[in-house]
């Protein structure tokens, strides 16, 4: 299955040759700084430990997971969707991510808009929720510019590194 974001990129499943690229972008300060998740130093066994867990995801609720890549497959990036309310659910939340070298030139909200829309035309959503630390002001304009509306502050939501943190709860709803 292929989501297209533009004429250059387009969202396909995680491959297991994907492990190589996966350790070198997500082995970032600032992934880490704006994710819950991922961890720092990220490496290899972290990689794999990724694909499996995608696996079986895929396995249990179908593709929900899809890499970003350039035309010619580059793994560039990643989005998802949690699936909080199971797949009947009429609510969810996405995830995301965008190596270094490709943020700050629009792409992150082309693919937020193209998999949303895939997620709205193909699922029974009608809200679609992203969390965002509040210091994470890239993320939360790249949800803006594609019509996600803040919420709200959640103060004290995720507890990281032995710190609270307080994040914007932006939605989408068709």
């Amino acid at each position: 299955m292929r989501i297209f974001v533009n004429e250059k990129h387009h969202l396909s499943a995680y491959q297991p040759n994907d492990a190589e690229n996966l350790q070198m972008y997500l082995h970032d300060p600032t992934i880490y700084e704006n994710t819950l998740r991922i961890p720092y130093p990220y490496l290899r066994e972290d990689a794999l430990h990724f694909l499996g867990l995608v696996a079986e995801r895929e396995a249990e609720n179908g593709m929900v997971d899809f890499a970003i890549r350039q035309s010619d497959g580059y793994l560039i990036g990643g989005i998802g969707r949690f699936v909080h309310g199971g797949l009947d659910g009429h609510a969810d939340e996405i995830g995301y991510w965008l190596a270094a070298p490709f943020r700050g030139q629009g792409l992150m909200s082309e693919v937020i808009r193209a998999f949303t829309d895939h997620l709205f035309a193909t699922t029974p959503l009608v809200r679609i929720t992203g969390t965002v630390f509040t210091h994470n002001r890239a993320s939360a304009r790249a949800l803006e510019k594609v019509g996600f509306e803040c919420e709200g502050t959640l103060r004290k939501l995720t507890f990281k590194d032995g710190v609270y943190g307080d994040c914007w709860l932006y939605a989408k709803v068709i």
